[in-house]
């Protein structure tokens, strides 16, 4: 892009300067870079879902590569391993769907069946006024509410959103299949465009955020399952209804700090309401119990040293990934922010003022101890 300000000189050999221009050259190399960009930015908008699909199946493929790469160091062969591996993950997943799945519908059936029941009795250990009554009525009198099977089938749809669609996750899960099959050939092929200092630079980082992701799924993977066990128990004890499906609420939503649980409690309070206003406060103090045990003594061993975020860091990146993707780009978020330490360091590190890497590990160090 060119500007030209020198006018064209009059019949006498003089340029007008009262009839300055400005002129603007643009060259074909220019215009051609302009389209490329809208059109990525398009590309991308478009494809965003998917990508945000592809980088979650990741997730569970460096999960699945470090069994892997675990088996192939016990002398296996590499596609032995890749069986075992993949054998394994369907086989826990296909007897997990049979032995919940029936129950949880058959739950989730009778317990739309005794909706009505259900919000008489918390309508009668509630301590609202009569105006509230009133109105907390006339929405379980609606045809929405009062119809069971037109509700059971709002469960069904509902569940499906919150859960991001049983197609996404099979989708997601043969990502991440063909990922852990044909990934490390695919990463070796990127890396021949780069220069041999930029290979090695993306090798280790490569290999640092595998062991961010790798100790963000597994820990992950133990806390919702303590959750969701230690709910069942409780709830079922207590003998509030849909115990199996509160349960499962609650572990899956604990992936979301937080927030998680908060929305968790709440339907759990609320329901142990129909069978008295004591059942309620002790499930919310048990609840409420589990949250302050996980947060301050089951996350940090179970996490360990591999992710040495802060709570409101944690808070504030689980926000932002909410609102420019909900729940997938919430998941993202933390091995996202986890992994910035290991970028700065092996790429940032140069145009950082002197010294600003080091005080930054020394201060990690000082809250969540040295990095194994």
């Amino acid at each position: 892009m060119e500007p030209s300000l020198s006018p064209p000189p009059d019949r006498d050999g003089q340029k007008d300067v009262s009839n300055n221009k400005l002129e603007l050259h643009i060259s074909w190399v220019t215009c051609g870079r302009i389209f490329v960009a809208i059109l990525t930015a398009y590309a991308l908008y478009v494809l965003w879902p998917l990508l945000l699909l592809v980088y979650l199946a990741l997730f569970l493929a460096v999960t699945l590569h470090a069994g892997v790469e675990w088996l192939d160091g016990k002398g296996m062969r590499h596609w032995q391993s890749l069986t075992i591996v993949i054998g394994a993950l369907l086989s826990l997943l296909g007897v997990g769907l049979a032995l919940i799945v029936p129950s949880l519908m058959e739950q989730a059936s009778a317990f739309s069946r005794s909706l009505p029941k259900l919000h008489k009795e918390l309508l009668r250990q509630l301590p609202v006024g009569e105006a509230m009554r009133q109105s907390i009525d006339h929405l379980f009198e609606s045809p929405s509410w009062s119809d069971a099977d037109k509700w059971f089938g709002h469960f069904v749809s509902a569940g499906g959103i919150a859960l991001g669609g049983m197609s996404e996750i099979a989708l997601m899960l043969v990502i991440a299949l063909y990922m852990l099959i044909d990934g490390g050939k695919t990463f070796e092929w990127l890396l021949a465009f780069f220069s041999p200092l930029k290979r090695a630079k993306l090798r280790n980082t490569a290999e640092e955020i595998s062991q961010v992701i790798f100790g963000y799924v597994v820990g992950q993977i133990i806390t919702s399952s303590l959750v969701a066990v230690y709910a069942f128990i409780v709830l079922s004890i207590l003998h509030v209804p849909g115990a199996l499906m509160l349960a499962v609420l609650a572990g899956v939503l604990d992936i979301l700090p937080v927030i998680g649980f908060i929305i968790a409690t709440v339907p759990a309070f609320l329901l142990a309401f129909s069978v008295s206003s004591k059942t309620a406060f002790m499930v919310l103090g048990l609840y409420l119990l589990f949250h302050l045990v996980e947060n301050y003594v089951i996350i940090p061993k179970v996490y360990g040293k591999s992710l040495r975020v802060s709570t409101l860091t944690v808070l504030l990146g689980l926000l932002a990934g909410t609102l420019l993707a909900g729940i997938p780009g919430a998941l993202a978020a933390l091995p996202v922010i986890a992994s910035y330490a290991a970028i700065e360091r092996i790429w940032l590190k140069p145009f950082l003022r002197d010294g600003v890497s080091e005080k930054h590990e020394l201060q990690k160090d000082r809250e969540f101890g040295e990095k194994t």
